[in-house]
């Protein structure tokens, strides 16, 4: 996701500005690492090596941020060169939000999932993240547990609503990383907007 938004940003402007060269280079070094590292997490979580699963899930979760960010940057600054190409800058703001939308859900299931398994097997903490399903009183939902699917369900809500929904976050590091969310969401429909009224005028 990150290579194809980067690719895209690069399509924007054909004669682009010192400052895009420079978050171009940024994120061709970021995007790669960020691959390779998904593959070896992959391999570590395919033979079961929790430890090692952990240490490049987190490195490959920290690395993906870091490439949104330096997208969403690149991305604000084509918006101040005149002469960027309106389809592409299009496309790159839709591979942007997609990107937050996968990069946050990651995040959620990684400081929140942890918590649930510990919950389940009869710690007393309580989890990142309430979600319905945990207060609704349904017998058949007793000892549920949220799945990948649901926090990107969570995530995609929280991207397109600005906010949490049903979900309710409980934790400081979900709370941080909601605020985070909704705020690279709403850079991006700012610059939709803006450009919209350049286009306009």
């Amino acid at each position: 996701m990150d290579i194809a938004t980067s690719s895209a940003l690069s399509l924007t402007d054909h004669q682009p500005s010192l400052s895009v060269v420079m978050f171009r280079i940024a994120d061709a070094y970021a995007s790669p690492i960020a691959l390779l590292t998904t593959f070896i997490t992959a391999f570590f979580w395919l033979i079961k090596s929790q430890k090692s699963f952990k240490l490049f899930f987190n490195i490959t979760l920290w690395l993906s941020m870091i490439a949104l960010l330096d997208n969403l940057v690149g991305l604000i600054v084509c918006l101040f060169d005149k002469q960027d190409n309106p389809e592409y800058l299009l496309l790159s703001a839709c591979l942007v939000y997609l990107e937050n939308v996968a990069v946050f859900a990651a995040y959620y299931w990684r400081f929140d999932h942890p918590l649930q398994i510990r919950i389940a097997a009869g710690e007393k903490i309580h989890p990142g993240i309430v979600f319905p399903h945990n207060t609704s009183g349904f017998q058949s939902l007793v000892g549920w547990r949220p799945k990948y699917v649901d926090y990107l369900f969570l995530s995609f809500n929280t991207a397109s609503t600005f906010g949490p929904t049903l979900p309710v976050p409980l934790r400081n590091s979900v709370q941080i990383g909601m605020m985070l969310q909704v705020t690279i969401a709403m850079a991006v429909l700012i610059m939709l907007a803006a450009r919209a009224i350049g286009l306009i005028n």
